[in-house]
């Protein structure tokens, strides 16, 4: 893992809340990585993460290249190729002779994406509880004022970004590549999913205070609790989650047409 420098001039710019749009805060991240020239498919990609987040797109839907294409003006094979990048990222599923739809959470995939992104954020609280930066602690500072600042206003777009940038920061300044690169796959899966349980303002409270009490653990130098924290934020929005899922599907049940049934055969009588 290549070392980068974190410090403080890196947050005097902001580095946490909505940019341009949501797609761009959830794809132009920390460091060198932001000067990259994307391509167009990777811009289509970011365009169709920030319509699928939002909700435009339901699991499950079908995603049409014709009219992707002409939505974006575009030809139909960059349209292809950015969704063959989110295929791998998860967010989406391709099907011979069927296209591309948006991929559906089960409860299960949801609770293993849960159990492994509370464990490598919990690594990375502890590392960085290890290394008492105090560069990184004033981008923690920052990020969580910012949090608490979207919560009390009711901003759930906004706290949504931060809550994903705050989980990133703590992987790109532990400066774990691989816990960033999987974090930054496994969170983007859930969040069409855990933007909505981010509305009830009773999360965004308890969440924010775990929060809290990973930089505070972090400024302690005290690993566990750090560590602790991070499994307790990552438990309430697991159990939040599959709540909201369990409703969306039976949501989904209750607006499924019925099957028609089957017309009763005439009664005939047999002459004897």
């Amino acid at each position: 893992m290549g070392s980068r420098k974190l410090g403080s001039s890196d947050a005097a710019g902001g580095r946490f809340g909505i940019r341009t749009d949501i797609a761009g805060a959830f794809f132009n991240l920390f460091g060198a990585r932001t000067s990259t020239i994307k391509t167009l498919p990777e811009q289509l990609a970011e365009k169709l993460v920030e319509q699928i987040i939002r909700g435009d797109f339901a699991p499950g839907q079908r995603l049409h290249e014709m009219r992707l294409a002409e939505q974006f003006e575009v030809s139909r094979g960059p349209i292809r190729e950015a969704l063959r990048l989110l295929e791998r990222e998860g967010l989406v599923v391709m099907l011979s002779h069927r296209g591309a739809s948006v991929a559906r959470l089960t409860e299960k995939r949801l609770k293993d994406i849960f159990s492994v992104r509370s464990a490598l954020m919990a690594i990375c609280a502890e590392e960085l509880a290890e290394q008492r930066s105090e560069a990184v602690q004033a981008v923690l500072d920052e990020g969580t004022a910012k949090l608490f600042a979207a919560s009390d206003r009711g901003d759930v777009r906004e706290y949504t970004v931060i809550v994903y940038q705050l989980s990133m920061y703590l992987a790109e300044a532990s400066d774990n590549d691989i816990a960033r690169t999987i974090l930054f796959s496994l969170g983007r899966q859930t969040l069409p999913l855990t933007r909505g349980v981010f509305e009830a303002e009773k999360h965004r409270k308890s969440w924010s205070k775990n929060w809290r009490n990973i930089v505070e653990g972090i400024r302690a130098g005290d690993a566990a609790a750090a560590g602790q924290a991070a499994h307790d934020l990552l438990s309430g929005i697991k159990a939040a989650a599959i709540s909201a899922l369990a409703e969306l599907e039976r949501e989904e049940k209750r607006n499924a047409p019925k099957a028609a049934k089957p017309a009763s055969s005439p009664s005939r009588r047999i002459s004897r």
